[in-house]
C-alpha cells in the first residue's frame, strides 16, 4: 500500500512539472531599443495627461534623437525659441495668468480706439503739442512762488496751502507771414507734476498769457509767454517731471518739459 502511494505521488509530481512549462522566452532588446520604448512611453503619458497644463503635442521619437551627438536642426531650434516663453500659472486655479498690460486687439486685429488715441497723443515735442503752424515754442524754465507779481499793476495773491507754478515760454514765428493767434484762442492747457493729477492753467489778463493771447506775431518775431498753474504745496515740494497737455478740437497732445 505504501508503495502504491509513492508511485501515485511520483506520477502527480511528474505531470505537474510537464504541465507548468516555461513557455516562450522573453524578447531580448538592446539598450537603444529599451531607451526608445521608455522615451515613447514618457511622451505618450505626458501627451494625454489632463492634469498637466501644457501637454506634448508630438510623442514620436525623431531619427537620431537618442544619439549622444544629436543636435536639433534649424527648424527645431526656431520652433523651440518660439515656444520657450511659458505662461505664468496661477497657483490657486492652475490656469495661465493673462498679462493685464497686453495690448487689446479687436475682432479685426486692430487696436482699440482708446489705445490708438493714447499712442497718438503721447510723445509730442513742445512745438507740436502747442500746434500753431509756423511757430516754434521752447519752455526755457519754470518758477514756483507763493505770490505771482509779473507787473506793478497785476498780482496773483497768496492762496493758503498752495503755490503758483509759472512756465516761461519763448515763441518764434519761423514763417514768412504774420500769424494771428486769435485763431487758436479756444485751446486749453493743463499741467501734471510727477505723473499726478492734471491742473488747468489760471486765467490772467496779462498780454503775454499764452492761453489768452489773441494778438499777432510778425514774421521772424519772437515773444516771451507764460502759463500759470496753481498747485498744492505738497505737489511742488519735489518736482521730478512735468507733462503739459494741450487740448483743441477734442484732441489732447502731451509733451514732457
Amino acid at each position: 500500500m505504501k508503495t502504491n502511494r509513492i508511485i501515485l505521488f511520483t506520477s502527480v509530481l511528474c505531470f505537474s512539472l510537464l504541465a507548468t512549462g516555461c513557455g516562450e522566452p522573453l524578447m531580448e532588446m538592446t539598450s537603444e531599443e529599451e531607451a526608445i520604448i521608455s522615451l515613447y512611453s514618457a511622451k505618450a503619458v505626458a501627451k494625454f495627461n489632463q492634469n498637466q497644463i501644457i501637454g506634448i503635442a508630438n510623442a514620436r521619437v525623431k531619427k537620431g534623437e537618442l544619439d549622444m551627438d544629436y543636435k536639433p536642426g534649424e527648424e527645431e531650434q526656431i520652433e523651440g525659441e518660439e515656444n520657450s516663453e511659458e505662461p505664468e500659472i496661477d497657483p490657486e486655479t492652475g490656469e495661465p495668468i493673462e498679462n493685464p498690460d497686453a495690448q487689446e486687439i479687436n475682432a479685426d486685429g486692430e487696436q482699440t480706439e482708446a489705445e490708438g488715441q493714447n499712442s497718438q497723443d503721447a510723445g509730442y515735442s513742445f512745438t507740436d503739442a502747442v500746434g500753431i503752424e509756423g511757430v516754434s515754442f521752447v519752455c526755457s524754465e519754470f518758477d514756483v512762488t507763493s505770490e505771482y507779481k509779473p507787473t506793478s499793476s497785476f498780482i496773483l495773491s497768496k492762496v493758503s496751502g498752495k503755490k503758483y507754478l509759472v512756465l516761461n515760454i519763448k515763441a518764434t514765428n519761423e514763417s514768412e507771414a504774420d500769424i494771428d493767434f486769435s485763431k487758436y484762442s479756444k485751446r486749453t492747457y493743463s499741467l501734471s507734476l510727477n505723473g499726478g493729477e492734471k491742473v488747468n492753467s489760471q486765467f490772467t489778463p496779462l498780454t503775454n498769457d499764452l492761453s489768452s493771447f489773441k494778438g499777432s506775431l510778425k514774421a521772424g518775431e519772437s515773444k516771451d509767454f507764460v502759463l500759470v498753474f496753481l498747485f498744492s504745496n505738497s505737489a511742488v515740494e519735489n518736482i521730478t517731471s512735468l507733462e503739459l497737455f494741450v487740448t483743441s478740437d477734442g484732441n489732447s497732445r502731451e509733451t514732457s518739459i
